[in-house]
């Protein structure tokens, strides 16, 4: 297959949002136009999650050691505690910090400014205690957010340019972004930021998958118009990265039952 002759606009970026000696860092927008640090949809269902907590007993290095993509699942009920604690453990709040004298919510992970721009919704398959469905996690509240009722994974899976492993996973996490939370102090460099900060998340979601017992696999391929409407997500938000959570099948070698 040729190459694309497209004009190469990621090389462009790259060049026009580099720092240089000679061009000053575009200045932030005024405080007014600062974007709200977390989103809710009002009205919709909840669920109160357990596991608000890193209650993980698995030495660090062990984990590194064992962390690796996983692409053969074996379906089986997941605790909800255990997805709770996942999602906590990988982007949940954690109490407030200052950040530039400012007050924000202190994470897992790191954020350019603490500005934390991403969004993670989680498709649900066999996990006990909640209906198969699509949810927002809110962070601060620790609780699902019903966004679409029903088992979506297959859905996922064309829209993952066919990753058949999705199928059989309990859990597929989407990150997404609001960029603005993030350009709005930092301008074009600003996007830059928000990959970073979407792969700080995907390595916590391993590296917490992983000492759980459970397997983790990432994707970067999707069809992103056609992600972004299945989420049914806002204009000013965008889907980054996919991390896929299961249970390793017999081909993987044996990782320790799901904890709860």
């Amino acid at each position: 297959m040729a190459r694309s002759k497209e004009t190469n606009v990621a090389r462009l970026y790259h060049l026009q949002s580099s720092h240089v000696r000679s061009r000053t860092p575009e200045p932030a927008f005024g405080a007014d136009l600062q974007p709200l640090g977390f989103r809710t949809y009002v009205g919709a269902a909840r669920t109160p999650l357990p596991g608000r907590d890193f209650a993980i007993d698995a030495p660090l290095g062990g984990v590194l050691e064992r962390r690796r993509s996983i692409r053969e699942f074996a379906l089986r009920p997941m605790p909800l505690e255990t997805l709770g604690r996942l999602l906590h453990a990988s982007y949940g709040v954690r109490g407030a910090r200052k950040v530039d004298g400012e007050w924000g919510c202190d994470r897992p992970t790191p954020s350019a400014g603490g500005l934390y721009p991403l969004e993670i919704y989680v498709a649900t398959q066999a996990v006990e205690d909640l209906p198969d469905g699509l949810y927002h996690y809110d962070a601060r509240a620790h609780e699902l957010e019903l966004r679409r009722g029903g088992l979506a994974h297959a859905a996922l899976t064309d829209l993952t340019l066919d990753q058949t492993m999705v199928l059989s996973t309990n859990v597929v996490v989407i990150i997404t972004a609001v960029p603005f939370r993030t350009m709005w102090k930092y301008g074009q460099r600003g996007y830059r930021f928000l990959w970073l900060d979407a792969g700080h998340v995907g390595q916590n979601l391993y590296l917490v998958a992983t000492a759980m017992g459970l397997g983790p696999v990432a994707i970067g391929g999707f069809y992103d118009d056609e992600l972004k409407a299945f989420l049914a997500l806002p204009a000013e938000e965008d889907a980054m990265y996919v991390v896929c959570i299961g249970q390793p099948g017999p081909a993987e070698g044996p990782a320790g039952p799901p904890r709860g």
